[in-house]
């Protein structure tokens, strides 16, 4: 009950409607600590190289937000890849999160 606690704006982001027109595509999500300990992200895996994310700060102090800017490029997109990105942090509930990534309609 003390521990981090981790809470994305979103669970999953749609870039489709962009990727008709653009190349490129980003969206910026926010990671807010609800616990009561410092929260660690020590790791963000994504399963697509068109997929890339960037974090300000992989610790979040309680109470504080950071922005994490996923972008997919779409000529890297592979036919049925696993577009997502994997959070693991150090929540005891909930220590690995998954983002899905929708690009195409």
């Amino acid at each position: 009950a003390n521990g981090p606690r981790i809470q994305l704006s979103a669970n999953e982001i749609d870039l489709s409607a962009v990727l008709q027109t653009k190349a490129k595509a980003r969206q910026d999500l926010t990671i807010t600590n609800t616990g009561h300990a410092p929260l660690h992200i020590s790791k963000l895996q994504v399963f697509s190289r068109s997929i890339s994310a960037d974090i300000k700060s992989t610790t979040i102090v309680p109470g504080a937000s950071v922005r994490l800017r996923v972008t997919v490029t779409k000529k890297d997109i592979r036919r049925n890849s696993q577009m997502r990105l994997l959070l693991i942090c150090n929540d005891p509930e909930e220590p690995m999160v998954v983002l899905n990534i929708k690009t195409e309609s």
